[in-house]
């Protein structure tokens, strides 16, 4: 599962990057809601004295004057009015490409068209035609007039020039035409500007070209061609990569534009991201207010001397409404003067040409340190990384906006940070749940449910599978006579016998803590200290003894139910040094121990035969026996692997009927055989022979020492001699 979980972590993170560095149109659609998302955070602040106003052409100026198009004539006044109210430069986001059919000399042709009726012969009123008078009144002001792209037209002829610090940039907007103006209105323009925006593929206007192609030929836009007619300046300045030595990959773009001593970023197709202020009533008047003025309105000249004047409609029938990520529909001219107040007030939204590269580190960095600590299993870790990097994106993206009004995209960062974190989480967790129920199913018969409950809270430090050195207190169960009581009898009955024993005896063990390591054909192994620590280990397997000894005896009460023969047992126990953790083969693991203390409790468990005794402890062991039970020292043997010989004890519940006069005996008598007093000895044991003490055939113990009191009567033994017995029983 770990290796799963890397293996999905860095595929995830790689998918990540790639779509960061190339995105989909889904992903970007994504992020420009989310660049929109800041600009409805914190919109740019209007500001009221800005040198841009609008004056506009309504529903309710339709109504008055009617149906657009009105006669020239009405924009001739109009634009005298507005040059007589103090207005810098006038701009109208409206095209003029054919003569007006309401002029005196034309409507004669109206009346007439589709008619047999000849023409009367009418007077020469001396009336100006509409086009020139509006092409007079364009000549006592500064006026820009629009263009747009088209596929057929004219070429574009604008009034200024380009100069562009390396080649032209081939990602800019492109229009194999223009529509342009009557020639006569175009000879009266100071400026040419185009009023193609362009639309993102969701509908909403973000960014504007403000320098586009039109067959070979540079034209600014409307805004930029007022800036410049404004300043009185004599041309414009496109920046490219190239100019500045920025060139990535063989791609020339657009970096900035100049006009006049006013500069401005653009993007590398030569767009401007507009950063809204919204719609604001204090920037707009309708054209009406200036049609119907009588002479020179003061609240009106208030408004517009000294400014630069947008002429549009927000008339829907006029077909130039936009969506804007702060305004539905608002009408486009608004949009031009958006970009007048920015470039004067130096308020821009940049998104540097490095921006991408920072996000695609972020994605790599956030990735590979969520993989981490999935692998490591560290989801506390892995979800504070998490929220660190998501939460940190967001919060920096939305920062470098509102600061510096720098555009950082966190969306890419935020996925990775979920599609790592929790596929890995929930990767990590159906592997600790798998491991859980291993570990049920392997313990469950042999541990009791809290210590389950314990090792699954922390598996690799309980069941330690690479190994641990631990003290630990192991005990050997065998049942005695199983040979000599099975033979000839059935195998149903043999299996019978031996499950109702073992089962009886593990039950006990588990109950009293102990960790059952394995069941040997008519013997069981246990231990202490692990998988889970504790303090007590030696004390909790002494205190087993008495439990072990009620489970035989309610085993062969079963046993004797069913018409099978009474079972004895002999059990080893010893505390000691050992290796415990899950070993064996690849594919076949067990969780048990090794080590010299854990072959003397198994030599124990075979001493009980030649001492009678129903239990044979180790001097470790025997040193944490609590003051219930008594250790009644038997022998000294000599074990492979010790250096010193070992004292064996049998343990005996110390309130048992003779109990303390069998330890008394047993002292005296074994004190003189090791003194050599083999008179003295003698004596001891056969007094021993006679006590009766529980779960010990005495007789049989001092039988073993009167026969090798006897041997050392005829062989005295060497000089160095401590008394201790060879012991070379084995399993």
């Amino acid at each position: 599962m770990p290796r799963l979980s890397l293996a999905l972590g860095l595929l995830v993170t790689l998918a990540m990057v790639v779509l960061t560095a190339f995105p989909p149109p889904i992903l970007d659609r994504a992020r420009d809601a989310i660049f929109d998302g800041y600009q409805r955070i914190q919109p740019r602040p209007y500001d009221a004295d800005a040198p841009v106003h609008i004056v506009d052409i309504d529903e309710a100026a339709l109504e008055a004057y009617g149906q657009w198009p009105w006669p020239r004539s009405y924009l001739a006044e109009l634009t005298d009015r507005l040059f007589e109210h103090g207005a810098a430069a006038v701009g109208y986001d409206v095209l003029f490409p054919e003569p007006d059919r309401t002029s005196p000399d034309l409507i004669v042709n109206s009346w007439v068209r589709f008619s047999d009726q000849v023409p009367p012969a009418l007077p020469d009123l001396g009336l100006e035609p509409h086009d020139a008078r509006f092409a007079a009144a364009m000549q006592r002001g500064a006026v820009v007039l629009s263009l747009a792209g088209g596929l057929e037209g004219d070429p574009a002829e604008p009034l200024v020039g380009f100069a562009v610090t390396g080649e032209v940039p081939t990602t800019l907007t492109r229009y194999p035409a223009a529509i342009g103006n009557l020639p006569e209105l175009t000879a009266a323009a100071t400026g040419l500007g185009t009023i193609s925006l362009g639309r993102n593929a969701d509908g909403i206007t973000r960014s504007v070209p403000m320098v586009s192609d039109f067959g070979g030929v540079l034209v600014p836009s409307l805004s930029a061609e007022l800036l410049r007619v404004a300043q009185g300046a004599g041309g414009h300045v496109l920046k490219t990569s190239q100019g500045s030595g920025e060139i990535s990959g063989g791609t020339i773009a657009a970096t900035a534009m100049q006009t006049g001593v006013l500069s401005f970023p653009l993007e590398a197709d030569g767009r401007f991201r507009i950063y809204f202020s919204g719609y604001q009533p204090e920037r707009v008047t309708p054209v009406a207010a200036l049609l119907e003025a009588d002479g020179i309105d003061p609240a009106l000249q208030a408004r517009l001397s000294g400014r630069i004047v947008l002429v549009g409609s927000s008339a829907q029938g006029l077909f130039d409404i936009r969506a804007t990520p702060l305004d539905g529909q608002i009408a486009g001219v608004t949009l031009h003067a958006e970009i007048i107040e920015q470039v004067i007030a130096q308020q821009f939204l940049t998104r540097p040409d490095w921006m991408r590269g920072l996000e695609i580190l972020l994605v790599a960095l956030s990735g590979m340190a969520l993989t981490v600590f999935n692998r490591l299993e560290r989801p506390v870790l892995g979800l504070a990384a998490a929220f660190g990097f998501g939460g940190g994106s967001v919060a920096g993206g939305l920062l470098a906006f509102m600061q510096a009004g720098v555009l950082f995209n966190p969306l890419m960062v935020v996925l990775t940070s979920v599609l790592v974190y929790l596929p890995g989480t929930t990767i990590g967790y159906l592997a600790k749940e798998r491991a859980r129920r291993s570990i049920r199913e392997r313990f469950a018969r042999f541990l009791p449910p809290p210590l389950i409950a314990e090792i699954e809270k922390n598996p690799n430090a309980a069941l330690t599978p690479e190994g641990a050195e631990r003290d630990l207190t192991v005990m050997f169960v065998d049942m005695r006579g199983f040979s000599t009581v099975s033979e000839g009898m059935p195998p149903d009955r043999v299996v019978t016998l031996v499950n109702t024993f073992l089962s009886a005896v593990a039950e006990a063990l588990v109950d009293h803590g102990a960790t059952i390591d394995k069941f040997m054909g008519d013997a069981v192994m246990a231990f202490w200290n692990a998988p889970i620590s504790r303090d007590d280990h030696a004390a909790a397997a002494l205190g087993a003894l008495s439990a072990v000894n009620d489970a035989a005896e309610q085993a062969n009460f079963h046993l004797t139910a069913q018409n099978l023969p009474r079972i004895n047992l002999g059990v080893g126990l010893n505390t000691g040094p050992a290796s415990v953790g899950l070993m064996g083969s690849r594919d076949r693991l067990s969780y048990t121990c090794i080590g010299d203390s854990v072959t003397l409790a198994a030599r124990l468990e075979g001493l009980t035969r030649i001492y009678g005794t129903r239990n044979c402890v180790g001097p470790a062991t025997v040193a944490a026996c609590p003051d219930h039970l008594i250790a009644v020292g038997l022998d000294l043997i000599a074990v492979k692997g010790f250096a010193n010989a070992v004292e064996v004890s049998t343990v005996l519940p110390r309130m048992s009927d003779g109990a303390e006069a069998f330890a008394g005996a047993m002292q005296t008598a074994r004190a003189a055989y090791v003194a050599r007093d083999w008179a003295g000895a003698e004596a001891g044991f056969a007094r021993v022979a006679k006590l009766n003490a529980p779960f010990c055939n005495t007789a049989l113990l001092a039988q073993l020492f009167l026969d090798r009191i006897a041997e050392h009567r005829k062989t005295p033994p060497p000089a160095d001699w401590t008394g201790a017995f060879f012991a070379t029983s084995k399993r």
